[in-house]
């Protein structure tokens, strides 16, 4: 008969033999699982600068490549079929918000363009077959719809045999074609088809996208259109947590387009809601340690990210097999000019690279957040947290108004070219995998945003979010692709005589914006001093500081003949450090207003306390016109990282406790002297 000592010995090793079956299938799982995936798009042993730049290849040996993390290519034709990113493409997610060209409205034009619905969209995405002479009585050339794939590539492009690679290879792309030389088009009198399209566009299945890159923009500023949907769209992503990526512009160089050099006087990248994208490449390099001469700056800037000399796919035609290489005015600056291997571009640039890297980098960074966090969500405002924190500061000795560095009450540097600086995948992953050591806490999310606006007239504070946008400004004419609005002193001859120069490179050199010295009249200061009462009364929870929002009204003082906005400069000062909102700029053509209701962002601010004396300047720098400022409102966006679950141990922790119970078991049933043979 066998004793219960016996018995017990018996179970207990019953039990461990159980155990350790279990664990070698469990390891033998693992390592087949991990053998499958390291067959699938192995990380790269080679790859460009830019890469290197944004420290890409630090999330990719962690293990994120941007796997089931979709990006939203909101832009023209994508090449879903290109070798580089084929098995990328979501093709249920694909979607065509451009002009529809079976449309009768516009077979006179296109007669020559396969018949395609916005369902069927294959004409489009997998032909480049709109030429210049297939749309001859059209008021705009056609391009070959190469910017698409071209930014697609530097999201999701691997190739081993080029060397070329996206920042996140693995990421799932969503084609959302919009129609760029079509956009001044008006169908059936629905107004601009442009402004539609993109909005549309932004508000496009937010719930299943997580990131929208937006590589396109106007290059005038304080241009308004269909100004609701735009910010209706807009608020639909912000409500689904996607996030909205916009290229700052390529103005920057630029004599042909009124203020457009200054991103905070555009749309898109002045809202608070959007991540602004500016460009990296000192002296015309891949040094990408400073500016891109060509990259609008201005203090919505976030972060930036390389933009000269990418490596990345292009079209190929495939009905004449000639390779449609996307060129930008910017290459004859650069050495690189656009070398081409078979799909492959190697000099592509502009803010329209450097968005898509930073959208990549940004898709490795939520695909690591997932898997950190399951179950949670990854929002812009966490993601913008981490960016301030993270990001990699360039030029740090520059004192250029529209470069230099500022530190502000809360510790963090900010430069109107760089934002918080050039984006570090590296940084970012840390920050998400180990907080407490990188964050100084255990950070994976963000408090509850509260919005603030104040009447600087009144100074009442409500809860509301004021942030309005509407401008009545002279019509803008269009004319060998260069906008310009005519002005007494300027000519239309002389205008085209600039773009030629432009053309040739005659004003390639960089001219920073300098505050004018002559007639430099200051039209509007006002201060206002912030309390904490100023929120308790209001019955307003404060918090620190994210963005700052500034809304004013201008107005000529003789409507007939407006007021040359290039000239006006904005400042906001809180507690003695200056964010200049809006830039004078004397090299650029006039632009006449009349009146001009604008909002715009800064980020300088970020983390400080809303409270202390905030002062507005508002200067007219030029002489033949004037101006006067009213309808002031300031409006704060107020929030800070918050561990969710503090209470909560790590999985590891788990881990260890279980295994502490398992082996606290085996010993009491090791132990005879604790079993009963009654």
């Amino acid at each position: 008969m066998r004793s219960c000592a016996s018995r017990s010995t018996t179970n207990t090793m019953s039990i461990t033999k159980l155990l350790c079956r279990f664990c070698v299938i469990i390891t033998f799982a693992l390592l087949f699982s991990v053998c499958i995936y390291a067959q699938d798009r192995p990380v790269p042993e080679e790859y460009r600068a830019w890469l290197d730049a944004v420290n890409a290849p630090y999330a990719w040996n962690q293990g994120f490549t941007g796997k089931n993390v979709v990006v939203g290519v909101i832009d023209d034709s994508i090449d879903m079929l290109h070798p580089f990113f084929s098995s990328n493409i979501s093709s249920s997610l694909a979607y065509n918000t451009g002009i529809v060209y079976n449309d009768d409205y516009y077979k006179d034009f296109l007669p020559t363009l396969p018949e395609q619905s916005p369902t069927n969209t294959s004409a489009i995405w997998d032909r480049a077959l709109v030429r210049d002479n297939d749309m001859p009585d059209m008021p705009v050339p056609c391009p070959f719809d190469a910017h698409g794939t071209s930014v697609t590539g530097c999201i999701a492009s691997y190739d081993s045999e080029t060397n070329t690679y996206g920042s996140a290879y693995n990421a799932t792309i969503a084609p959302i074609r919009v129609d760029f030389p079509c956009q001044l088009f008006s169908v059936h009198g629905a107004g601009p088809v442009g402004d539609q399209c993109f909005a549309q566009a932004i508000a496009y299945k937010n719930s299943d996208i997580d990131i929208k890159n937006n590589s396109y923009g106007v290059s005038t500023g304080y241009v308004i259109r269909e100004a609701d949907l735009k910010l209706d769209a807009i608020a639909d992503a912000r409500a689904n947590n996607t996030i909205l990526l916009f290229a700052s512009g390529n103005e920057r160089n630029k004599l042909l387009y009124p203020n457009g050099k200054d991103c905070d006087k555009k749309m898109f990248t002045a809202h608070p809601y959007t991540i602004t994208v500016a460009a990296t490449g000192k002296d015309n390099t891949t040094d990408y340690t400073g500016f891109a001469p060509f990259s609008d700056c201005g203090s919505c800037v976030f972060v930036c990210a390389p933009g000269v000399g990418i490596q990345t796919a292009d079209r190929v035609d495939d009905v004449t097999g000639n390779v449609f290489t996307y060129n930008s005015v910017f290459d004859s600056y650069y050495e690189f000019q656009g070398s081409v291997a078979g799909n492959m571009n190697d000099a592509f640039e502009g803010t329209s690279a450097a968005c898509p890297i930073a959208s990549g980098v940004l898709a490795l960074a939520v695909e690591a957040y997932r898997t950190q966090y399951p179950g949670q969500v990854c929002d812009v405002r966490f993601i913008k947290h981490l960016l301030v924190r993270t990001s990699t500061k360039l030029d740090l000795e520059s004192e250029k108004r529209t470069v230099a560095w500022r530190t502000n009450a809360a510790g963090f540097k900010f430069s109107p070219t760089y934002g918080f600086g050039q984006i570090n995948a590296q940084g970012l992953i840390d920050a998400i995998l180990d907080p407490e050591s990188t964050l100084g806490g255990r950070f994976d999310t963000v408090t509850p945003q509260t919005v603030a606006t104040i009447d600087w007239s009144t100074m009442e504070i409500t809860a509301d979010e004021l942030l309005k946008y509407s401008s009545k400004v002279l019509s803008a004419s269009q004319n060998g692709g260069f906008v310009y609005t005519p002005a007494s002193n300027i000519s239309e001859d002389g205008i085209l005589a600039a773009a030629a120069e432009f053309q040739s490179g005659g004003t390639a050199d960089y001219v920073d914006f300098q505050r004018l010295t002559a007639d430099n009249t200051l039209v509007y200061s006002e201060s206002k001093t912030i309390t904490d009462e100023t929120f308790l009364n209001s019955g307003i929870v404060k918090q620190d500081l994210e963005e700052v929002v500034v809304t004013m009204t201008v107005k000529a003082d003789d409507p007939s003949e407006g007021f040359d906005a290039r000239y006006m400069e904005i400042v906001l000062e809180h507690n003695g450090l200056e964010s200049c909102l809006a830039f004078s700029d004397e090299m650029s053509i006039p632009d006449n207003i009349d009146d001009l209701m604008w909002s715009f962002t800064s980020n300088a601010f970020w983390g400080e306390d809303p409270t202390g004396v905030w002062t507005l300047k508002v200067y007219d720098l030029g002489t033949e016109d004037t101006f006067n400022v009213s309808d002031v409102y300031s409006t704060f966006y107020m929030g800070a990282l918050l561990n969710s679950h503090p209470d909560v141990p790590e999985p590891s922790t788990w881990a260890l406790m279980a295994l502490g119970f398992a082996a606290l078991f085996l010993s009491r049933r090791k132990n005879p002297s604790r079993n009963s043979c009654n």
